[in-house]
Parts: C-alpha cells; structure tokens; sequence
C-alpha cells in the first residue's frame, strides 16, 4: 500500500539536496572527507524535513485502505497546447518518469491513486474544454468524470446549469487545507460552489499575477531595495511609478520612446483591473445571504483607479503591449523585452518565471504593489481567463466516486506535487534569489477572487480592463453608464439560482 508513497520519499530527497561540485585540482583526502560530512549532514536535515511531510502522506494513503474502484478510468479533460502553448495543463498526467520535476511527481502521485483505489488515470487534452464539455454534457453523454478550464469559462457553464455544486457532494470536503480556502469563500453564491482548486493543481498559480523586475537595472541606478519595501509595508504604486518614469530611456538617442528603447513598466490594458484589486477594490462583495452585491463604485476606487489609468497611459513610464502593432495583442512583445533586459518592471502571470530561465535577466519577484502605506496588506489576483479551476459535469454517473477520487487527488498532491512544484521547482530552479522565493509566499497566500470578475455582470469588468486604451478615462462617468446594467444582470443571475443544482 505504501510501496509508492516511500519510493516518492527518496524521489523528493534526491531533488532537494544539492551535491557539493568540487574542483579536479582539489582532491584532497581531507578536504573529501569534509565534503562527505557536509553531504551527510545535508542529507540528515532534509530528511528530517520530509519526515512531516512523509508521515502525512502515509496517512492520506492510509485513508484510502478498502476502497476498490474495480478499474474505474477515472477521465479528466483539460487545455492542450493547441490554443495557447503558453496555458497548457501540465498537471494531470504523465506517461512516465522523465527527470522533469513536475512530470515525475504527477507520474508519482497517479500511480499512488492508481494502486490504492484501483483506477486508472486518463487525460484527454482539447483545445477548449469548455466547448467540448459543453457538447457532452447538453448530450447526456458520459465522456468525462471532472474536467478543468479558466475561471471565467467555468463560470458561464454554472449559470448554464452543467456544474455540479461541490458543497453537495458530501465524500468532498473543501474544508480540508488542500483545497483553496480563499477560492471558497470569494467564489460561493449563496454557500454553492461550482469550481474548486488547490493542491490538486499548479496551472492556477501559473495564472496568479506578480510583478517582476530586473535587479541589474534597478542596482544600475541605484534604486531602493524592492524587498525591504515588501517587508516594511512600504512597497506602493507610488514608488514603483516613481521608479519606473526614472529609469525610462530613449536608448538610439532619436529623441522618440519607441518599442525598443529601455521602459520602466511594461503591461497590458487587461492589467488594469489587476492593480485597481491590488489597491484593495472589488467589482463585487457579498451580502448575509452570501449573494453578489455591486460595490465598484466608491471614492476610494475611483481615486485609485484614477492613479491606475495615468500610470498605465504615460508613455513617459509605461509600455503597454496593446499599443505594439505585432498582431497578437503585442504580449508576446513585452515578454520578450523583459527577457531580453530592456526593462525594469513587468507584471504579469507566475507562469513568466518559469519562462524566464531561459534568459540571461537577473530578475526578481515582488506582489503588486499596496496602493498606499495605509492599506494593511497585499492583494494579488489572477487571470479570469487562465487561473483554472475544476468542475464537476452534471451527468457524472457517479458523484461519491468522484467526490472520493478528487479528494484523495488533492491530498496526495500536497505532499507530492506542491512540493515539487513549490520547492523544488519554482523556488530551487526558477527563482534566483533568497528573497524572491519569500516573496512567492506573500504572493500565493494573499490572492482575492472577485465573482464580478470572472461573470462579468453588465460587463463591468470589461470596462475597466478598456480604460488605459479609452480616450474617456473618467471612471464615474464609464461606471454610470455600466451601473444598470450590471445591477440588473446580477439580479437576473440571483434569480435564476433557484434552477441550478
């Protein structure tokens, strides 16, 4: 039962400890046997390390002792590459072990369920799982058991009727400190839950916003030091503005800022919305009854979303990839720039730091900068349309198996796939330095999920995502013209909540 669980143990061992790499001319029998101690010790601590983590998957596997799923392909749809390489799920299966970190500890945690629950694993990667899902479950058809996609796509199928309500599925228990608790409690409508992430995944924190910036050009000109900022509570839109119209520069001498001079920020129109929710705003909260109430409108968020829109539009300061004409919204552009060292900020998704080991850019990692000193913490949010999720279709023939399977593969990958992705990974290939690693903690464990994000109600959203490329920047003028229409799609959806199982 436990064969693959202590396998996966020494897997782990062999990842975290790095061997000491010594000089051909330094052969010394003593300083060998330094080196031998030094390993020794090494070794001992990290296993001391993985005890905690090793006796709780022995007992997640134990809780799986008398379950037999008699073979069950258990079947998960997800993104494949054809859409964007980019947001292809990578999480789900793995044919075999490969020396890639995060393969072997999917490999590793599928043969775990796999043996103990007697079922087997599949994927089948699509294009678009929302349109495939869709077709299947209007069908009746019985073609998949859970299937993942971007939060804003799960959401249009919940109000279709196709998802289950996770909070009825009673062998799930989102309580559990695997599954992820800020999700929850944002994303519930009326204590119903559609879509759920955790341990189970790593693709949501591929979607999880952050802001980079390169260390060589902040040092170059003598910039402040962006961690103890971070610490310190002092790290705002102010100073990263400030440092960003500081190191701007015309780099041919042309008199002109063009798209390959040196920039202070690079970003995007869609970011927007990113740093008004990292100033602390919302598009909705919720009321007693846990319903979605309207609350983007209020002094504080027009003033921040005002201090938003000059930064993203000055061209003194900021690149923003929809004014590059490359055809693809000009993304791909400003990646680039940043990887090739000609800028100083870009903010964007987690999924950039992996990107980035292949660049020669001394980078670091920060959260989305306070709007100002006086708010108490950091907020960081994602992509609506990239952040996945997983659901549950409506015609799964069975929902105890189901609900017992996802559990279990939400245990299982806290102790073997968030480690490998967290630590090892993330934190021991991509990451270059001490703090930037500290930082992912503050990043990951301060996310805020907003419904009227991912619905869209009255297209609320939307409007605030167009203000850097709108001629019209007044957000009182552009909230009053959005205002009805979004209280009456919120209370349309309300309405029909009582249809959704």
């Amino acid at each position: 039962m436990k064969k693959n669980a202590r396998m996966l143990a020494a897997w782990l061992c062999t990842l975290l400890v790095i061997p000491t790499v010594m000089s051909c001319a330094d052969t010394s029998a003593e300083q060998t046997d330094a080196d031998t101690q030094d390993t020794g010790a090494a070794t001992q601590n990290v296993q001391e390390t993985l005890d905690p983590t090793q006796a709780a998957l022995d007992a997640a596997v134990a809780k799986l002792s008398g379950v037999d799923y008699g073979g069950h392909d258990f079947r998960i749809m997800d993104r494949s590459d054809e859409q964007d390489p980019n947001w292809e799920t990578i999480d789900v299966w793995a044919e075999a072990e490969s020396g890639d970190t995060i393969n072997d500890a999917v490999y590793q945690r599928n043969r775990i369920l796999e043996e103990n629950l007697n079922i087997k694993i599949s994927e089948n990667k699509v294009k678009n799982p929302y349109t495939d899902a869709r077709t299947s479950i209007m069908a009746g058809g019985d073609d998949f058991d859970i299937f993942t996609d971007g939060l804003s796509l799960l959401a249009t199928m919940a109000v279709e009727g196709y998802l289950v309500d996770l909070n009825t599925m009673d062998k799930l228990n989102l309580t559990e400190s695997w599954w992820d608790q800020d999700l929850n409690r944002d994303l519930t409508i009326a204590n119903k839950l559609f879509f759920c992430t955790g341990d189970i995944s790593i693709m949501d924190n591929y979607g999880t916003w952050c802001v980079m910036f390169n260390k060589d050009i902040a040092e170059n000109y003598d910039l402040d030091n962006l961690y103890e900022h971070v610490n310190n509570g002092t790290w705002t839109m102010q100073l990263m503005y400030d440092m960003a119209k500081e190191v701007t520069k015309d780099l041919d001498g042309n008199g002109t800022l063009e798209d390959t001079d040196q920039w202070g920020f690079l970003t995007e129109s869609y970011n927007e919305y990113g740093l008004w929710a990292a100033g602390g705003q919302r598009i909705t909260d919720k009321d007693k009854d846990d319903l979605p109430k309207l609350v983007a409108y209020s002094d504080k968020s027009v003033e921040v979303i005002q201090f938003v829109t000059q930064f993203t539009q000055d061209k003194a300061s900021t690149l923003l990839a929809d004014n590059v004409k490359t055809g693809d919204g000009g993304c791909a552009f400003t990646n680039e720039h940043f990887g090739g060292g000609k800028a100083l900020f870009i903010y964007g998704g987690m999924w950039l730091i992996t990107k980035y080991r292949a660049y020669d850019v001394n980078f670091g990692v920060v959260p989305a900068p306070k709007f100002d000193e006086n708010q108490e913490r950091y907020y960081n949010t994602y992509s609506y349309a990239n952040c996945t999720a997983y659901s549950v279709p409506t015609t799964a023939p069975d929902q105890a198996r189901t609900g017992t399977i996802m559990e279990a593969m939400a245990e299982v990958s806290k102790y073997t796939l968030t480690p490998a992705y967290y630590e090892v990974a993330l934190k021991g290939k991509y990451i270059r330095d001490e703090e930037s690693a500290e930082m992912l903690d503050i990043i990951l464990a301060q996310r805020a999920y907003d419904l009227g994000m991912i619905f869209n109600w009255g297209n609320m959203f939307s409007t605030i995502t167009g203000m850097s490329t709108t001629s019209n920047a007044d957000f009182a003028s552009l909230y009053a013209k959005r205002e009805k229409a979004t209280l009456t799609a919120i209370e349309k959806f309300i309405d029909s909540l009582e249809s959704i199982e």
